[in-house]
């Protein structure tokens, strides 16, 4: 790869200006920690704006914060942690099990503690009273979305799936105040997920976050963030903890509804099974 990128910030260390400086100070001192932060918490840590964050990246050749962050944990971080933190080269797979399973249930534990019981339940009032219900999702999280929407078709209520940036916009455009959409992503960074959630949040649809990250952009434009703890990088490509806590806290959303609208849940529920029983022998 050539000169690293944190030894290119070394190089162009002098040429930064003012705050653009104390983003690069940060960055050489903790560069582990930077690749955890969102990009409006790197910004209060280093007392800049987040556009200051933007323009830092610009001048390393980076096509954004996250192009950026993962330069950089390709520096700092192992390559057996990019599969697993816990995991060693020499476990066995009997070890390796119980890491695996030990990390998701700490994970589950924290999401647990994490949990305002507060924000849960307004959640589910707000959902048991919609009309409409969108879930939308893109990459890795799209399939957790798809199966919260495949539990919330057993409410009975109108449900949409979208996975799509041009069909989640376009789902946003006609929803209304009567309407919600649980946004699901594990950084909660996707920029057109965040912007598909802030065109719906406008028209006064009721935003329901679920992400790892509680500073997140996503966030940021939501009315409700419910939190995935996750112990993995979030720079993997399968952020594995975080996506078994998002799972519960969607079926706790759904089981919360689902007692909310009990005789409206097992109507649907009975069609539902009448109609799957035709498709089986």
């Amino acid at each position: 790869m050539g000169t690293s990128y944190l030894n290119k910030i070394q190089q162009l260390y002098s040429e930064l200006k003012g705050a653009e400086k104390r983003v690069g100070e940060y960055i050489l001192h903790s560069p582990k920690d930077v690749i955890h932060l969102s990009i409006t918490e790197l910004a209060e840590r280093c007392g800049s704006g987040e556009a200051t964050i933007v323009r830092f990246c610009k001048k390393m050749n980076c096509k954004g914060y996250q192009d950026l962050k993962i330069r950089i944990a390709s520096e700092v971080v192992d390559p057996m942690d990019d599969i697993y933190e816990d995991i060693r080269e020499d476990d066995s797979v009997t070890v390796l099990m119980q890491k695996v399973f030990q990390s998701h249930i700490r994970s589950l534990g924290q999401t647990l503690q994490g949990i305002e019981p507060t924000d849960l339940q307004r959640a589910i009032d707000r959902l048991a009273a919609a009309d409409n219900v969108a879930f939308f999702g893109m990459g890795g999280s799209a399939a957790v979305a798809f199966d919260a929407y495949h539990k919330f078709l057993r409410t009975g209520k109108r449900c949409v799936y979208q996975n799509d940036s041009h069909l989640q916009v376009m789902t946003s455009a006609f929803l209304t105040s009567k309407d919600c959409i649980v946004a699901i992503s594990n950084t909660g960074s996707n920029k057109e997920l965040v912007e598909n959630a802030r065109i719906a949040h406008q028209n006064g649809v009721f935003i329901i976050a679920v992400t790892s990250n509680a500073r997140s952009p996503l966030s940021e434009v939501s009315d409700i963030s419910l939190i995935s703890f996750g112990l993995e990088q979030q720079l993997k490509s399968e952020a594995m903890s975080s996506r078994l806590s998002a799972l519960c806290l969607l079926d706790c959303l759904y089981v919360g509804v689902c007692m909310q609208n009990q005789e409206e849940y097992f109507e649907s529920v009975r069609k539902m099974r009448a109609a799957v029983a035709s498709k089986r022998y």
